[in-house]
């Protein structure tokens, strides 16, 4: 006992207990971070689709439009999606973190198809609302991902789309074709092989860390 009246180990106890929730908090940071960086193929993935879909509105208006444009190319990309993810989910571990961001993603996704499919196959489709709206929900996606990892980098990426979805208002509809296509670079091209080179790297050193240890 102490001065106090308390127990002199009580208090190197809770010091102890707190550092190791504190680890294992950190650790599920990182693992959750994995989990995004295993999904960078992804990324990249539907930023090529959005290039696909931008380019095919505004050079081939005369091959359907707007409409089927977006229409015919989220659906492929979802469709590949699904594949690509089937086959490797096969050999990934998943987390609670992992599963988390799995259901933000499917969620956001989702509600892009309830609102872009029907916008497109009715033709009810005004483009600065129309991209404005998808910049907005990818935006949501990445903060809501960003701050369940504590991870400033995706946060900024969907700050990002954001600024993007503000803009869109404020400019001509070949503006906002512009301004669309230079997020995605940025949010989906650009980060996503961002991913892939941490992926990559990472799998580097654990394969080193195991013929350290073997």
């Amino acid at each position: 006992m102490d001065a106090d009246g308390n127990t002199v180990g009580g208090g190197a106890m809770n010091e102890r207990e707190i550092g190791e929730r504190i680890a294992l908090i950190e650790s599920m940071m990182r693992s959750g971070r994995r989990s995004t960086e295993y999904w960078g193929w992804n990324f990249l993935l539907w930023g090529v689709a959005y290039v696909v879909a931008v380019a095919w509105s505004n050079l081939l208006p005369h091959a359907g439009g707007s409409g089927v444009a977006w229409l015919v190319t989220m659906i492929f990309a979802s469709l590949l999606t699904v594949m690509i993810a089937r086959r490797r989910g096969r050999h990934e571990p998943h987390t609670d973190k992992g599963r988390s961001l799995i259901a933000i993603w499917t969620a956001v996704g989702c509600g892009i198809f309830v609102f872009a499919v029907p916008v497109a196959a009715t033709h009810h489709l005004e483009s600065h609302a129309f991209v404005a709206a998808i910049e907005v929900l990818l935006g949501v996606a990445h903060v809501a991902s960003g701050i369940t990892l504590r991870w400033p980098t995706q946060v900024a990426v969907g700050g990002v789309w954001w600024v993007a979805a503000i803009a869109s208002c404020f400019v001509s509809e070949g503006g906002t074709a512009i301004l669309f296509l230079i997020a995605t670079f940025i949010c989906n091209i650009g980060f996503g092989t961002y991913l892939m080179i941490r992926e990559s790297r990472d799998k580097a050193r654990a394969r080193a860390a195991a013929v350290q240890h073997a």
